[in-house]
């Protein structure tokens, strides 16, 4: 199978998750994961969250056992947050493989939406970049529609995402090649 390389879209193909479980002898060829640039803001505030205790360590030390619980407790809660949003962040995969398609989305600590696709299934890629960030820093939706009644996929944030729509296109192509040679 040759496919067109597109190694600047994503991390390295060998970056795959652990969590994800991959078929036998399937290769994968792009890890793709939403860009950090539109949640900036809440790394930020739980940034700030995280480092805002520190500003009152000798007030709340002063206290005594009441104000160290509290200092403890509020840095405690901003290094949960940070740890939690970025572990979302990095669960959250979007895989394109030699034979399917796969949406990983981590919702929470225990809910996650996991969703595939093989070329044949997919209708129709469509690209969406909505508003002045997206524009500026070249990201957008990406939508996959999907044959009969099986729910579509988008995968918001993605980077670039006119690059991984023709690769997801020549990919379809291939494997619509590939079958009608076979039948």
């Amino acid at each position: 199978m040759i496919v067109m390389p597109y190694d600047e879209l994503s991390t390295n193909a060998m970056d795959v998750p652990t969590h994800i479980e991959l078929k036998p002898r399937e290769e994968v060829l792009e890890v793709i994961r939403a860009t950090v640039l539109p949640k900036l803001w809440v790394f930020g505030l739980t940034s700030i969250w995280t480092v805002l205790p520190f500003f009152f360590l000798f007030p709340l030390w002063r206290q005594g056992t009441g104000g160290i619980v509290v200092f403890l407790v509020w840095l405690v809660s901003g290094i949960l947050l940070l740890w939690r949003h970025y572990w979302l962040w990095m669960r959250t995969v979007f895989l394109v493989t030699d034979l399917r398609v796969v949406d990983y989305d981590q919702r929470g600590f225990f809910f996650r939406e996991v969703a595939d696709a093989r070329f044949e299934q997919i209708d129709e890629v469509s690209v969406q970049v909505k508003g002045i960030m997206a524009t500026l820093f070249g990201y957008g939706t990406l939508r996959l529609k999907l044959q009969g009644a099986a729910a579509d996929m988008e995968i918001e944030r993605v980077k670039r995402p006119e690059h991984l729509a023709d690769l997801i296109n020549d990919l379809r192509n291939q494997s619509r090649q590939s079958s009608h040679a076979v039948t």
